[in-house]
């Protein structure tokens, strides 16, 4: 199986979906989205770790190490204004995730999914604005220094997982989208996303009557700019 997955896609294969595609009957309502995301982000991590009465503050601000991101999506039309409204589901790959500036912090992988809904405006002539919003659950898969700081507490006998970590996030956006065939249609959004992890939760006391408390989580504001392309099957 690794050694499938491995191989890269034959170029027929690709070429027969490309073409599959766009021979779908014109009315079809459903579109599939790709998009790329450039963004900066305003976050922090705000930690505490407790031994008995003692407290130290692990918190700091930063923004990400990177500023690119993938999104791909489907939508159709909502139940209601369906004429404008669509309704659907994306999920957005951000790869390694890290803090960036003053204070350097590898994360780990990061992933979104999360419900969308918007309407769309006419303009002009196969222009329309479009209003959106979105909420779901960011993934995050523990590499690099958090999952050294994991493995290090495990080395000392606290039972930590190892397993991803979860959180909350909802966004609006504003965009234009233009219609440039019956199928193809590019659009471009600004987006204001609010975004929540919650990295530890741990509490333990130990047989010497050691007490070990470890809380880890982290909020920002995500603003972005998405350039992508939807086509209508």
């Amino acid at each position: 199986m690794r050694s499938l997955l491995a191989q890269p896609a034959p170029r027929k294969a690709t070429l027969a979906v490309l073409l599959l595609l766009f021979a779908l009957p014109a009315g079809a309502r459903t579109r599939i989205g790709v998009g790329l995301d450039l963004f900066i982000e305003d976050s922090r991590m705000t930690g505490a770790q407790t031994i008995n009465t003692s407290t130290r503050d692990e918190s700091f601000d930063y923004g990400s190490d990177g500023f690119l991101s993938a999104t791909l999506g489907m939508s159709v039309p909502a139940p209601i204004f369906e004429e404008r409204a669509r309704i659907g589901g994306a999920v957005r790959l951000f790869g390694n995730y890290g803090a960036g500036g003053d204070r350097t912090f590898g994360f780990g992988l990061l992933n979104e999914a999360f419900i969308t809904g918007e309407y769309g405006l006419p303009v002009a002539d196969k222009l329309e604005v479009v209003f959106g919003a979105r909420g779901g659950l960011a993934l995050l898969i523990p590499g690099r220094d958090f999952i050294q700081e994991i493995e290090r507490l495990q080395d000392e006998g606290v039972s930590v997982w190892s397993l991803p970590r979860l959180g909350w996030l909802g966004g609006l956006s504003v965009g234009v989208r233009r219609a440039m065939s019956d199928r193809v249609l590019l659009r471009a959004d600004l987006l204001a996303q609010y975004e929540k992890l919650f990295l530890f939760s741990t509490s333990q006391e130990f047989d010497d009557g050691l007490t070990f408390n470890k809380d880890w989580s982290t909020s920002g504001l995500r603003f972005g700019l998405t350039f992508g392309v939807e086509f209508a099957l």
